[in-house]
């Protein structure tokens, strides 16, 4: 009944039909893979952001144990900054915010602790500028910014680790003094700073002066000028990744039950013929 299945062109067809099950299975699975990790991140994330908020000192000290990084990102850190090296600051081009385009600055820092005499370099992201804010500023007609970051500080912040670059993705150069990069790559931006920096960032949330005041970060000013927006904490969605699940097992469902019904259909279809010749 089924002998012309182990008829050259059958075999073919089985061995396609059976390489995109395999295919759609793996694929199955690796968006399952992902489904967890990102809950797994999630709950970290979670988990980090309703800790205490570290003191400096503390923070100096786990930073040291290099081994420790990974469990402080997203953590949120209070940092005695004496001085923001807005001179030095760079650009991290392609980053929006609701839609719009623009770009993040970062800057050097210098954060003090009761545990260290001099003071400390740290990275910090002061925010987010819209797109028309982010082109080299020469000539008369150049759109400029303004910052509230200017004097000694608390700053309160969100803890990160340093980005790279992946498989895909622009580069920066390796060398040189970069006004841009295309990512927060602290190790790339140590290398052009007055300041050693610690090899992770701090995303600015809040700050207060020594007086007290808080201040209104990411408000435009009274003449209209921008100021970097604080970044927002990252979105705690579970994504696509269980869906994709669903239909990749669906397209596996489907690759075998259709390929049944065809191996069945053709069966009878032979059967038929042989009785009709008979």
């Amino acid at each position: 009944m089924y002998s012309f299945a182990r008829k050259p062109v059958w075999l073919a067809g089985h061995a396609l039909a059976g390489g995109l099950l395999v295919i759609f299975v793996i694929a199955g699975f690796w968006q399952l893979s992902r489904h967890n990790e990102v809950s797994d991140r999630n709950a970290a994330i979670t988990e980090r952001q309703d800790m205490q908020p570290l003191e400096a000192g503390r923070f100096f000290e786990a930073v040291a144990d290099s081994e420790s990084l990974d469990q402080l990102e997203y953590r949120t850190v209070i940092l005695p900054v004496e001085r923001f090296d807005w001179d030095e600051n760079v650009l991290i081009r392609n980053r929006s915010l609701d839609g719009l385009p623009g770009c993040h600055i970062a800057l050097p820092a210098a954060a003090t602790s009761d545990d260290s005499a001099e003071p400390l370099g740290v990275l910090l992201v002061a925010g987010w500028l819209p797109q028309q804010t982010c082109e080299p500023q020469t000539g008369s007609e150049a759109r400029v910014w303004a910052t509230r970051l200017t004097e000694p500080s608390l700053v309160a912040g969100r803890i990160r680790l340093s980005q790279e670059r992946g498989w895909l993705g622009p580069s920066d150069p390796d060398q040189g003094q970069l006004e841009s990069l295309a990512r927060t790559d602290v190790e790339r931006i140590d290398e052009q700073t007055t300041l050693d920096l610690m090899p992770l960032y701090v995303e600015v949330v809040s700050a207060t002066r020594s007086d007290g005041v808080r201040l209104a970060l990411g408000r435009t000013l009274a003449d209209g000028t921008p100021a970097p927006v604080p970044l927002r904490p990252p979105e705690l969605n579970a994504g696509p990744h269980l869906g994709y699940t669903v239909q990749w097992f669906s397209f596996a469902a489907v690759a075998i039950v259709g390929y049944t019904l065809v191996l069945r259909h053709q069966a009878r279809k032979g059967e038929s013929e042989q009785i009709a010749d008979d």
